[in-house]
């Protein structure tokens, strides 16, 4: 009888593991600049990675569309930007593509428009800096070492901080309380004092994040009065369960205290991070990153929060005039480009210099840092002649250390065509367009593919999924293996197993496999319309039934 048992419990579990948790071409030769690869490229802020959409895949599930923002994926990729040196420490650059989108199947048509620095990080010297810990210590941060991580990023910023720069921690779960002073890092027995503040951390308790984030810009605007930038860093998984706990007041009060020289970097870490919340912080005044591994921990607490406690360029104004022959379509890493029939505009409060220098990486899984990349979608006319006489792009900017206007900088988009005109087949103004257009078109069917998932639809995202994975393996080999879109081959591999596996559970619209009050889980929870489950489960049950019955 404990066979019989036993038997049928294999079963059942059989089942459960079956089902899985548901989660012509031509390219202009380099006379435009493309061998000029001194200095860095820019970021614009808001989310650095794409830590969370991996971490769900690499956990076996399928992220939500939402997890997948465009800023975070393009920053994991660097581009060798084409820009000539403008004689300032920012330069407008631009770029043509002309190519088959994976989604429509037809040509799409691809303005590039960024920002190039001259000022290398390498030789880069930010102005001393307050950094303002602000550290979740309740109970929630017990769990997947989210604690660990956190400690050990501490201490690498300890050690990183120069001695002109001065460190304050707060620490809260129930309520907030500073536990260290600001405090210059200019002798062994303060930083020794910080240390040890990090290593007393221990979780329990309910998270305030409201009161927190107000007490962490307290300290900073002090040091804004005494004239010294300041960098709030935040530490949670998210999850506000004390005092006021509704993220629209969150973010609020991130919107409202954040300044020019008081910003906000927000670090999630933990299976059950509060994406939306993390993200939208980020968005109000400042960047967002995730801790998915260890290997992510100099990234972050080291290269990143060095880099983006000053700005390059603040109050930068972005023009895109459109013509009689092309109209402006949708933009992709732009929040806040508005279009009109005229053209369009964007406005950035802030550029920081992107730390990495090249597509090689010390550690392959560590990607940040290569920088922000916005693009415009353009369409002709039904009368156009495909000519780009007329397009112009224009960059106005304040440099933050002389409150001087710079600008205006203008590039004719014509002399990115060939002639002045964009040609019918497949086409690339400067050869890092090729890696660019790919890099959104891959961004862009990916998207699609968690699009599809989350309603369903498993054959259909896995049919996009393969023609995304063949096409980036091809444009892999005219690259000469980049390790960029390697990495992004390697992920929708996985994703691809994944997809494979893990059908017939919930896995959300915005988040990972489940959703729910805006919180993403890495759980699997079984879809109430999910009938292929309820179907294995109980082909399970009657086997079981029937082989004991027969044994009797």
């Amino acid at each position: 009888m404990k066979q019989h048992r036993f038997f049928l419990v294999f079963l059942a579990l059989a089942a459960w593991v079956v089902s899985g948790c548901a989660a012509d071409s031509s390219t202009k030769s380099a006379d435009n600049g493309s061998n000029n690869t001194n200095g860095g490229n820019v970021n614009v802020g808001g989310v650095q990675d794409i830590g969370v959409f991996r971490q769900i895949v690499e956990s076996g599930g399928i992220p939500g569309p939402d997890t997948l923002d465009a800023n975070g994926f393009f920053s994991e990729h660097h581009l060798e930007i084409p820009a000539e040196d403008c004689g300032e420490n920012l330069c407008l650059f631009g770029m043509l593509g002309r190519g088959v989108s994976l989604l429509s199947n037809d040509f799409m048509n691809v303005l590039q428009v960024g920002f190039k620095t001259f000022v290398n990080p390498l030789d880069y010297e930010r102005p001393p800096t307050d950094f303002v810990a602000v550290i979740d210590v309740s109970g929630s941060m017990y769990s997947d070492s989210k604690l660990e991580y956190v400690r050990q990023g501490l201490h690498m910023m300890i050690d990183s901080l120069e001695p002109e720069d001065r460190l304050a921690l707060v620490v809260y779960s129930d309520r907030a309380q500073e536990r260290l002073q600001l405090t210059f890092a200019d002798s062994s027995e303060n930083r020794s004092a910080m240390h040890a503040i990090v290593n007393q951390l221990v979780a329990g308790g309910s998270t305030n994040i409201y009161e927190a984030l107000g007490l962490g810009f307290d300290i900073a605007a002090t040091s804004m009065q005494e004239g010294r930038y300041a960098r709030v860093v935040f530490l949670s998984d998210g999850q506000p369960t004390a005092g006021i706990t509704d993220t629209e007041s969150i973010v609020a009060l991130a919107r409202e205290r954040a300044t020019k020289t008081s910003q906000l970097t927000s670090i999630g870490v933990g299976y059950d991070v509060n994406f939306d919340l993390m993200r939208n912080l980020a968005m109000a005044g400042g960047n967002f990153y995730f801790i998915d591994e260890s290997s992510a921990l100099v990234d972050i607490f080291v290269e990143e929060v060095k880099s983006f406690a000053f700005p390059i360029a603040e109050n930068v104004h972005l023009t895109v005039s459109a013509t009689s022959d092309f109209a402006l379509g949708d933009s992709v890493g732009f929040e806040s480009f508005e279009s009109s029939a005229s053209g369009g505009e964007a406005f950035f409060p802030a550029l920081y210099m992107a730390t990495r220098t090249s597509s090689q990486t010390e550690d392959p899984n560590a990607r940040r840092g290569g920088g922000s990349a916005m693009f415009v979608r353009f369409v002709p006319t039904p009368s156009s002649s495909f000519s780009l006489s007329g397009m112009l792009l224009t960059m106005t900017y304040t440099d933050p250390e002389t409150g001087e206007t710079v600008g205006p900088q203008n590039l004719m988009v014509s002399d990115m065509g060939e002639e002045g005109f964009l040609p019918e087949n497949e086409y690339f103004s400067h050869e890092p367009m090729r890696k660019a257009f790919a890099m959104l078109n891959i961004y862009l069917a990916l998207k699609e593919v968690c699009t599809k998932a989350a309603a369903y639809d498993f054959a259909g995202a896995q049919e996009l999924l393969s023609q995304t994975i063949h096409h980036a393996r091809w444009v892999n080999e005219v690259l000469g293996n980049d390790p960029d879109i390697a990495a992004d081959i390697a992920l929708m591999e996985k994703l691809q197993t994944n997809i494979q596996w893990n059908t017939g559970y919930d896995c959300g619209y915005e988040g990972g496999c489940m959703v729910e009050e805006d919180v993403v889980y890495y759980g699997c929870h079984a879809a109430a319309g999910s009938r292929h489950v309820d179907w294995m489960w109980l082909v399970a049950f009657v086997l079981g039934l029937a082989i004991l019955r027969r044994r009797r």
